[in-house]
């Protein structure tokens, strides 16, 4: 049971990171998330995204720490994975 629990926490930790990551990259982000219509600033989708951004930002915190491993490239230099 608590082994479970674990893996969906983790689970959520990285789609909330993925989230994260393709609003600020693209722009895009969850429809629920984005509109301000309802007065509740606070739901739960947007508490859950808020916390995919400290995920996202913790992630890249401990990328940095090792600049053996990984490296910063320009945007839009064509040097991905695929090329």
């Amino acid at each position: 049971m608590m082994g479970k629990l674990v893996h969906y926490a983790f689970d959520l930790a990285l789609i909330a990171a993925l989230l994260s990551g393709i609003r600020r990259t693209t722009g895009f982000t969850l429809k629920c998330a984005a509109d301000n219509q309802s007065g509740n600033s606070d739901s739960l989708s947007k508490k859950y995204l808020r916390w995919g951004d400290y995920a996202f930002d913790f992630v890249v915190g401990i990328m940095t720490t090792f600049p053996n491993l990984f490296v910063r490239l320009p945007p839009g230099s064509g040097q991905g994975p695929n090329h």
